[in-house]
């Protein structure tokens, strides 16, 4: 049952102390936003609705059930220290959706529609964006193929939604467990759509790796079983000895944005030595001074040890590194304009 969502109607009070000590978990809040497609009507105007008890209603043939068409995104709006409320990259999420829909056969919403949409969800949950100190407002624009069905097939309908949560920090831990059995994807694969298909072969190795007492899993390669790829939901980094900052090359990954502007302040403020390469288990391990992972629910963590083939590997002194930390911070003023945006990345929700 879905009920319009009226920005008139009197709101229910949020109870004291909501963004106190926030996880990273969902939160009804106050609207969501959602469009249709056929060949028919191509892309209806979307509409806000209210969020809180909604629910969607799927054939029990609907294609998303079957054959697993559904691509989704994650970004985050902030709150300044100013007051203001901004989006981060939100252009470079419609497009990487448009990718991750295309390889997947799916109709992609264009990229003015996607901005639409997450802007509106955040003028009408402004309420729940929380203070620059206590977390941020994530959002989760998702599309699936909605057809009745039985053959294999693209279908001919799909919803495409928005829907936010206040949140706080995601994972938080600095330890990762190399599983040699498993593999995220192979070349040529899915590995580098944000398809929801991608992670669900995931969650029994990072059950795995926690039940060890390890945040996640580090994937390797599924052709030699050597070189880094990345974790569940983020990207990886090393900083070697010599200061070179290295990342995996894009092909089976995930190309992401926080990874992506990870480069760029390296490179452009600090003007480090940034490459995107092949990247050994046994370089990292032998050479490395700092790791870490990004994401855009991870923000930039520290690794400070890898277990591989049953070896916990302690990374530099196994502790936090500075430049890491670096990293981190000017991208955090960068999102919060308390830094130059000099790539006009930062996008005011008026």
């Amino acid at each position: 049952m879905l009920r319009p969502f009226d920005p008139t109607s009197p709101l229910p009070p949020q109870e004291a102390g909501w963004d106190e000590h926030l996880r990273f978990a969902y939160m009804e809040v106050d609207a969501f936003w959602l469009t249709r497609w056929t060949p028919q009507t191509g892309w209806e105007p979307g509409r806000l609705y209210e969020q809180r008890g909604a629910r969607l209603e799927l054939s029990p043939a609907a294609n998303i059930l079957y054959y697993g068409q559904g691509v989704f995104e994650g970004l985050k709006a902030f709150r300044t220290r100013s007051g203001k409320i901004v989006l981060f990259r939100p252009q470079d999420n419609a497009r990487r959706l448009r990718a991750s829909a295309a390889r997947l056969a799916m109709e992609p919403p264009p990229v003015d529609l996607f901005l639409e949409a997450v802007t509106s969800v955040v003028r009408a949950n402004a309420r729940w964006v929380p203070a620059p100190e206590k977390g941020s407002f994530y959002l989760r624009p998702v599309l699936i193929g909605t057809e009745p069905m039985l053959g294999v097939r693209p279908s001919q309908e799909y919803l495409f939604y928005v829907f936010g949560s206040p949140v706080g920090p995601y994972m938080g831990g600095n330890r990762l467990l190399v599983l040699s059995s498993v593999h995220r994807s192979a070349p040529y694969g899915t590995g580098s759509a944000k398809a929801a298909g991608n992670y669900a072969g995931c969650l029994r190795p990072q059950k795995i790796a926690r039940d060890q007492g390890y945040v996640d899993v580090l994937y390797l390669d599924a052709r030699e079983d050597r070189y880094i790829e990345e974790l569940t939901g983020a990207n990886f980094f090393a900083i070697l000895k010599d200061g070179t900052l290295v990342t995996p090359a894009l092909g089976s990954i995930l190309p992401g944005i926080t990874r992506d502007s990870i480069l760029t302040i390296a490179r452009e403020i600090f003007g480090w030595i940034a490459v995107e390469r092949k990247l050994a288990i046994d370089e990292v391990l032998n050479d490395a001074a700092e790791a870490f992972y990004v994401g855009t629910a991870a923000v930039l963590s520290p690794v400070t040890s890898i277990n591989y083939r049953g070896v916990d590997h302690p990374i530099g002194d196994g502790s936090p590194g500075p430049r890491a930390q670096m990293l981190r911070q000017a991208l955090i003023e960068i999102q919060l304009q308390e830094q130059p945006d000099l790539w006009g990345w930062v996008v005011e929700v008026t």
